[in-house]
């Protein structure tokens, strides 16, 4: 079960022996707790998450209502990009209705949105109308886009991750183009203008095959060269840092047995507000110890093949 706001206050105030809130203001508590949150995620990368690529269908526009309709009926593509992830490994058909007025279709209804959809294709049938063109919106996805060489990382739609506020950096980038996916070549960004983006205007290609990241934080992008020539699938593995937790209806992205630290980094950010340096040295002390032995737990050694050979 993940923290709350107040499990982690409750036990940051046992380290503080400060139950009855005499010592600490509840206000600035809330704060530390947030911020030892924020050092966790970073020290342990422990959130981390893959923007999705494909996504359920959540609505249509009707760019054309076409003439003489009298019983549409809608026709949606199968799932193009089913992505082997929980809850819909192989993707899932959405279906959809339509109504016409005069002959025109007025309304297209999304009643399941589906799953695993990258380009689908809405169509209307009828014995008698022609002539409409339906656009389909797609729930959140990471793309790569026409001629698009720059990506910042507060443009990323994280809203299909409950707690994630924003990415702070980009460990892999992979391109899925027709049935493999490629995994960019990353270089730093000194490297990445003089020698790589050689042309400054009109160079693309079918895929990108390099790429850099370009600034530090919430605040940073990152490259893609040569700009593709379509719209691709792109998969970033990211790590974030976690929304603030504001309330007990809050939800935590850090997972165990990280967010056990927590209340150790917040009690050193209190007792340093306090001015009681050896506690405060304490407390970070015993935080260093436990991330870190944290980490050995969540990685142990593996061997690539039990038979001795890969």
């Amino acid at each position: 079960m993940m923290a709350s706001l107040f499990e982690y206050l409750k036990r940051t105030q046992t380290f503080l022996r400060d139950g009855n809130q005499m010592l600490v203001d509840v206000g600035d508590l809330i704060q530390n707790v947030n911020e030892a949150r924020r050092e966790v995620a970073m020290r342990a990368q422990c959130v981390r998450v893959l923007p999705p690529i494909s996504a359920p269908i959540i609505s249509a526009d009707i760019i054309n209502g076409g003439t003489r309709y009298t019983a549409p009926t809608v026709s949606i593509s199968s799932p193009d990009s089913p992505g082997g992830k929980l809850l819909n490994p192989n993707g899932a058909q959405a279906v959809g209705t339509a109504t016409q007025a005069g002959g025109v279709i007025d309304n297209i209804y999304i009643t399941f949105g589906g799953d695993g959809y990258f380009q689908p294709v809405i169509q209307i049938n009828d014995p008698t109308g022609t002539g409409a063109v339906i656009q389909p919106n797609l729930g959140p996805i990471l793309q790569a886009n026409t001629f698009q060489e720059q990506y910042n990382f507060a443009d990323v739609d994280l809203s299909v991750f409950p707690g994630v506020e924003s990415i702070y950096a980009v460990l892999d980038v992979s391109i899925i183009y027709a049935t493999s996916r490629y995994s960019v070549l990353i270089y730093s960004f000194p490297q990445y203008q003089a020698l790589i983006r050689n042309y400054s205007a009109g160079a693309y290609y079918y895929i990108p095959v390099m790429g850099s990241q370009f600034g530090r934080g919430a605040k940073g992008s990152f490259f893609l060269y040569p700009p593709p020539s379509q719209n691709l699938q792109m998969e970033w593995d990211c790590v974030c840092l976690p929304s603030d937790l504001t309330s007990d209806l809050s939800i935590e992205a850090i997972p165990a047995p990280w967010d056990d630290a927590v209340p150790y980094y917040a009690a050193h950010l209190a007792f340093l507000g306090l001015l009681n340096f050896n506690a405060a040295k304490l407390y970070k002390d015993l935080f260093d110890e436990r991330v870190k032995r944290f980490g050995s737990y969540a990685l142990p050694g593996r061997a690539t093949s039990m038979y001795g050979r890969p």
